[in-house]
């Protein structure tokens, strides 16, 4: 074996150890038999979990966000239907209480991780001929690098339809390849129901979706491209119309102003190419060679597959980097089109045995990009930047104010939004308010009993947990002058009880 050859193999299996104990060590902290584990791992989570409480028990899911529990559910119905039954089952089966709901959740999203990995691998394997070390390595460690590397993160055990709808996504793309050589049609309508699986879980999921549309377009698959669209949108608005009103207003974000900021898509795409090295620094030298070598221009181009994943890569990075500038968006986003970013990687280095040295150059840069990926999973795990243990703040600090709060007479309206889960403060409704309740207050749309301010000033709750000690600044517009602050604290919040009569 020449002595290049060893150098990568010794390297892809470094940077592949220290990514698999990367993720194992998150898992480690992330997820206990002992206790229920109570943490966040995105942004909002403990809307999802409210949700998909609500399901478990059978409760509506889309809700009217100006009506008492002011609580709003903005994801597709697949992702609620499919975490509840998943829950519900387990949490069964196991007699567990609902302070174990997150972390069962958890295991149905560690299940996604499972599958998208095979199929990513299948996908990647299929496009990939291993001629070499370089080729035969590549494909998998695209793969390990989309679900196990930092990319995926801790998205690999939050609650929320990101995982799911991405898998649906790279089984999609699978089929299409698989089948698009033999039967074009076939192809276009397996795709467009995997694809609108995907929406099914995450409506914003339609960045594949357009890379398909656009090879078919390209290609001039008239007939083909007709049945995947005719498909996907009978599937999608007949789901959207058999709906009623309060569905279509969450998943289309009724009642919210998002913001757009264009730097905040630059840190967004910048951090997720920093976490994909591996893919998307040797990307650079396929679209170098495609620019300055005509003969691997040519050869690149005469296959259908390298042709489909650079058209996929250009409308999903298009449409992607269009949503990633409103500013709840994340590296996740990234995922679909890192996808069709692998695929477009490895048909390159295929493509490139009339370019010598640029091929020589790829491995070289793809040897030193995964190289530099092993070492910054080093430094996360060695504490140098990063996070490993999710649950280490949050977790005994919340415990700790659950148990505190619940001792105080009911009903309680605690100020954060965790703490408010069912299972963590007891009361008489949990009010999990939605992100948006405040700038829907603040707009001044009109909320059931003038929100959680008309019912403090109603002295409905007898305990109030707030982040303020003062009276007059109070909660949501109402005073405390009904209310006394008690010498307890509980964490950071301070406890009011109501003065009665």
């Amino acid at each position: 074996m020449m002595a290049s050859n060893r150098i990568f193999i010794l390297t892809f299996w470094l940077s592949l150890f220290v990514t698999a104990v990367l993720m194992a060590v998150r898992l480690y902290h992330g997820i206990s038999f002992a206790e229920p584990l109570q943490f966040i791992t995105s942004g909002d989570e403990q809307a999802s979990l409210f949700a998909i409480w609500k399901a478990v028990n059978g409760l509506d899911v889309y809700v009217d966000p100006t009506k008492s529990p002011y609580s709003m559910s903005f994801y597709n119905a697949l992702f609620y239907e499919s975490y509840g039954a998943w829950t519900r089952t387990w949490m069964s089966a196991l007699s567990l209480d609902d302070a174990w709901l997150p972390t069962v959740s958890r295991f149905f999203t560690l299940l996604g991780v499972v599958a998208g990995w095979g199929l990513s691998l299948m996908l990647f394997q299929r496009i990939a001929v291993p001629r070499d070390a370089v080729a035969a390595l590549i494909a998998p460690f695209a793969a390990t690098i989309l679900f196990i590397g930092p990319l995926m993160g801790f998205w690999a055990f939050t609650v929320r339809p990101d995982l799911w709808a991405f898998v649906f996504e790279i089984c999609a793309v699978f089929a299409f390849v698989r089948v698009f050589g033999t039967n074009r049609h076939a192809a276009a309508v397996l795709a467009a129901v995997l694809f609108f699986g995907a929406w099914m879980f995450k409506q914003a999921a339609v960045s594949a979706v357009c890379g398909v549309g656009l090879f078919l377009l390209i290609e001039r698959q008239w007939r083909a491209l007709f049945l995947f669209s005719a498909v996907y949108l009978a599937l999608s608005f007949g789901t959207l119309f058999s709906g009623d009103a309060l569905y279509r207003q969450s998943i289309f974000f009724a009642q919210i102003e998002l913001e757009y900021v264009l730097a905040h898509a630059l840190r967004v795409w910048a951090n997720a190419i920093v976490k994909t090295l591996p893919i998307f620094l040797p990307l650079l030298v396929v679209f170098y060679g495609l620019a300055t070598r005509p003969v691997f221009r040519q050869r690149f181009f005469e296959s259908w597959i390298s042709r489909f994943f650079l058209y996929g890569f250009a409308a999903s990075a298009g449409v992607i980097f269009v949503l990633s500038i409103q500013n709840a968006s994340a590296e996740n986003y990234l995922m679909a089109p890192t996808v069709f970013a692998a695929g477009l990687m490895i048909r390159g280095y295929v493509c490139m045995d009339d370019a010598a040295d640029v091929r020589m150059f790829m491995g070289r840069t793809w040897l030193g990009a995964a190289a530099i990926h092993g070492l910054l999973c080093v430094f996360v795990l060695t504490g140098v930047a990063g996070v490993l243990d999710p649950s280490l703040k949050t977790h005994p600090k919340w415990v700790d104010m659950s148990r505190c709060i619940n001792k105080f007479d009911k009903p309680i309206f605690v100020q954060d939004t965790y703490l408010s889960l069912p299972w963590m403060v007891e009361s008489a409704e949990p009010f999990v308010l939605s992100y948006t309740y405040d700038r829907a207050r603040a707009a001044g749309l009109a909320h059931e009993k003038s929100g959680i301010g008309g019912r403090i000033e109603a002295g409905e709750f007898r305990t109030l947990a707030l982040v303020t000690d003062d009276t007059e600044t109070g909660y949501d517009g109402a005073k405390l002058n009904n209310y006394r602050l008690r010498p307890e604290q509980c964490g950071d919040l301070f406890i009011w009880s109501r003065v009665d009569p």
